[in-house]
């Protein structure tokens, strides 16, 4: 029996979502390659993260300490490397393809920024968005159409891959989520209607948006409400320091700093209502935790938000440049007049692979 060999590329993922995309995708390649005429390879920034078995571990600790290394490892030593291993499978899980020999090549690509027009703020407080919206515009191009399929996690950028780079061998395959729930409550004033936005402070999640909603709110209104975010307070970060310097003051507001999934999921099941205002994402995860929990929900009125929340009725959305619209939606809310939108899937699921395991069967059908 031939045995197949896949090479597995995160080098890149070290830490945040796309670390938790590489450690589920080795986590279930560790399960599935047992039995299985495959042998699995997985380059990696730090192998000492992962212990699961079947799979044989390369790092590349210096990857992420500059964007010299990552080209130089995607487009030059990774030719020499695939000449060294002879894959059958090369599957980049991080964006760009790079120059390797392989019998197929794969794209996972989750880097909404080629979608995104910087702004000054961004420039300003995290540059890194406005570099990462130009280059990864370009980088993805590179040998994008060497690639057997590209997987995207939502219809709507297959829809804008393919206007953008006039491919066509492009699967949507949603990110594989578990609910995660609790019984467990945080105790929170019982004379507050309580939001919750868990996100980090990013100059695209749109956070000065709910600040002017809450500016905009009735005295009566302001009184009753509270607002939780995490991981702002103690953050090094510019922008965190910035929105704690700015709005701390607010009665309204409770900036957290780091919390442990634990306490993000006993906040989920504690507040009375999720905002979710972010301009750019891949998917939306706390979109997907709030429906878990069966919360109510105000979201941004965009693609990715209606895609990744899918068919619920408890859920209304606003324009992502209005506070005045957000303003009224929290006033309907916690005067216990607001007539939801509720919302629905309208595409296609038929075509989709929904799992990690769908997506291993797709690599290696011949």
């Amino acid at each position: 029996m031939t045995i197949k060999t896949i090479v597995l590329s995160g080098v890149n993922m070290k830490e945040g979502g796309i670390f938790t995309i590489l450690d589920n995708c080795l986590q279930k390649i560790s399960q599935y390659a047992i039995n299985k005429d495959i042998k699995v390879i997985a380059l990696v920034p730090d192998a000492s993260q992962f212990n699961y078995p079947n799979i044989e571990y390369i790092a590349f600790p210096e990857s992420k300490k500059s964007w010299l290394k990552r080209l130089y490892y995607e487009y030059i030593y990774f030719k020499k490397l695939s000449k060294q291993l002879q894959p059958d499978i090369w599957f980049s899980l991080h964006d760009v393809s790079p120059n390797v020999i392989a019998k197929k090549r794969f794209l996972y690509f989750h880097h909404p920024t080629i979608f995104y027009k910087s702004s000054f703020k961004d420039w300003k407080y995290d540059y890194k968005i406005g570099v990462f919206s130009i280059l990864y515009h370009y980088l993805t191009r590179l040998n994008l159409k060497k690639n057997h399929t590209v997987f995207v996690q939502q219809n709507w950028i297959k829809t804008e891959f393919k206007k953008l780079y006039k491919i066509q061998n492009i699967k949507v395959c949603n990110p594989e989520f578990t609910e995660e729930l609790t019984t467990e409550k945080i105790v929170l004033e019982k004379d507050k209607t309580h939001f919750f936005y868990p996100s980090f402070p990013r100059t695209f999640k749109n956070f000065e948006l709910l600040f002017a909603a809450i500016e905009l709110l009735d005295s009566s209104i302001r009184n009753k409400v509270r607002f939780h975010f995490t991981t702002i307070k103690d953050n090094p970060h510019k922008f965190a320091k910035h929105l704690y310097s700015k709005y701390t003051s607010m009665p309204e507001i409770d900036f957290m700093g780091w919390i442990s999934r634990e306490e993000v999921l006993k906040l989920y099941n504690s507040v009375d209502c999720n905002v979710f205002p972010s301009k750019l994402e891949t998917w939306g995860l706390p979109l997907s935790e709030a429906k878990a929990f069966k919360k109510p929900i105000l979201a941004a009125n965009l693609p990715y938000a209606k895609e990744t929340v899918g068919d619920y009725d408890k859920v209304s959305f606003f324009d992502t440049e209005n506070p005045k619209e957000l303003a009224q939606l929290i006033t309907d809310f916690v005067t216990n007049t607001i007539q939801f939108q509720g919302n629905s899937a309208t595409f296609d699921k038929n075509d989709q692979l929904n799992d990690w395991n769908s997506i291993f069967d797709y690599l290696l059908k011949d």
